[in-house]
């Protein structure tokens, strides 16, 4: 099915760099104005000049503003603070990360994916994308001629045939580990063994990759390289870069794989709407009051949600726990009836505001900030959504289906400049 391949990534460079933490970022959708400043102030090669651009309008996209970052590239390649590997390779990944009291250890590889149609369910996507934020990848790819940031996504490895060979290389001296500000700590090692390599491959090619985090840069490389094949069909040569595209790959099972709530606001809705809105959550949910803080609410949604389908309302009158009720799910809802984000857009929502839904409609990571903003009326509603699981993820996604937008939030995202994959010649 997937077909992965290793490659010959381009690193920083410790010697030139300095500490290889100041160096990274988050991916560039989770990146604000004031972040973006305080990055680059961290480390005058920090990443974020090449994720983000130079001079950006984080708020707008245009071919232009890509220039500088081009030439920023090829001056830090020419000048070694970056470094291409002399070997193929595939990159093994290790990044420890604080979560509340505990801390979390998740695995990742970073490998090249052969690009496919969806439609070959090589690749299987759990969400919708929008076109503007495509183009602005297909830009930088187009400016860069490179991945700079690694797509994140999930597989399944029931029988823990790469669990049995991850240990051994994380057993030898990493190519560097870092400690940042927050406490996190990535490592990074390469797999450059040909036998190895081969286990490796021959894994994922009898299953698929599900994305979890990246479907617009999929798509952007996915177009980037129709883009290729359209100026020269011998541009679908199996040994071309532009065919693949970089991702760091992590087990379904990985105890480091954190999926957190993506919550949903309400405002500016019609008062009549709104009212028809709340009739018709009556109509589908038992309610119960909710009390205490909303850190008490926000754990009673994931402790009661193990096991029934629910998600909690708040609004300026207090906070309720709706439970969906078996007697209201229609059988053509099928799978997606696990989905509490999809039974309020497409049976409460829509409805009543139509295509003017998501001009109502927001999302939040925050729940602490959410629920204040309704209880103060600043929103109308504000719906706390657990975090969705990854069996039924797996069960909707691997059946052909597609979640509503920002149904997960895979925590936290990956880190951007470990490792960057040009995109040009031969792999």
């Amino acid at each position: 099915m997937a077909e992965v391949s290793p490659f010959r990534g381009w690193r920083f460079s410790p010697e030139k760099v300095g500490d290889m933490a100041s160096v990274l970022c988050p991916p560039y959708d989770m990146i604000d104005e004031d972040t973006q400043k305080a990055l680059k102030a961290q480390n005058p090669y920090n990443v974020i000049h090449l994720e983000a651009g130079e001079g950006l309008d984080w708020n707008s996209s245009a071919k232009e503003q890509y220039t500088a970052t081009s030439d920023l590239f090829d001056r830090w390649r020419a000048d070694g603070v970056l470094q291409q590997d002399p070997e193929l390779s595939y990159y093994l990944m290790r990044h420890s990360f604080p979560l509340g009291d505990k801390n979390m250890v998740r695995i990742g590889l970073i490998a090249l994916v052969w690009l496919e149609d969806y439609e070959t369910r090589e690749v299987l996507p759990h969400e919708f994308t929008q076109a503007p934020a495509i183009q602005d990848r297909v830009w930088l790819m187009e400016s860069l001629s490179a991945n700079i940031s690694p797509i994140m996504s999930i597989y399944r490895d029931a029988e823990g045939e790469l669990d049995r060979i991850y240990p051994q290389i994380m057993n030898g001296t990493p190519e560097f580990n870092s400690t940042d500000d927050s406490g996190s700590i990535t490592a990074l090692w390469r797999i450059s063994e040909p036998n190895v390599q081969n286990q490796i491959s021959k894994f994922f090619a009898s299953r698929p990759i599900y994305l979890a985090d990246g479907h617009h840069r999929y798509e952007a490389a996915r177009q980037y390289q129709l883009d290729r094949h359209a100026e020269d069909p011998g541009n679908k040569s199996a040994n071309l870069a532009h065919n693949f595209v970089m991702m760091t790959l992590i087990a379904f099972d990985d105890p480091g794989l954190v999926v957190l709530g993506y919550h949903r606001t309400l405002n500016n809705v019609p008062e009549d709407k709104l009212a028809k809105i709340k009739a018709k959550l009556n109509q589908l949910f038992d309610s119960e009051p909710a009390n205490g803080t909303s850190n008490d609410v926000i754990d009673q949604v994931g402790r009661l949600g193990v096991d029934r389908r629910l998600m909690a309302s708040v609004d300026s009158g207090g906070a309720k726990m709706l439970t969906l009720k078996e007697s209201a799910i229609e059988p053509d809802w099928g799978p997606l009836s696990a989905s509490e984000a999809w039974v309020l857009e497409e049976q409460v929502l829509k409805p009543e505001l139509g295509d003017a839904t998501l001009e109502h409609l927001d999302f939040m990571h925050d729940h602490e900030k959410a629920v204040e903003q309704a209880k103060s009326g600043e929103l109308q509603m504000v719906f706390l959504l657990k975090p969705f699981p990854l069996d039924a993820f797996e069960s909707i996604v691997g059946g052909g289906q597609r979640l509503p937008r920002k149904s997960t939030f895979f925590y936290p995202k990956l880190p951007t400049g470990l490792v960057i994959n040009r995109i040009d010649g031969e792999l």
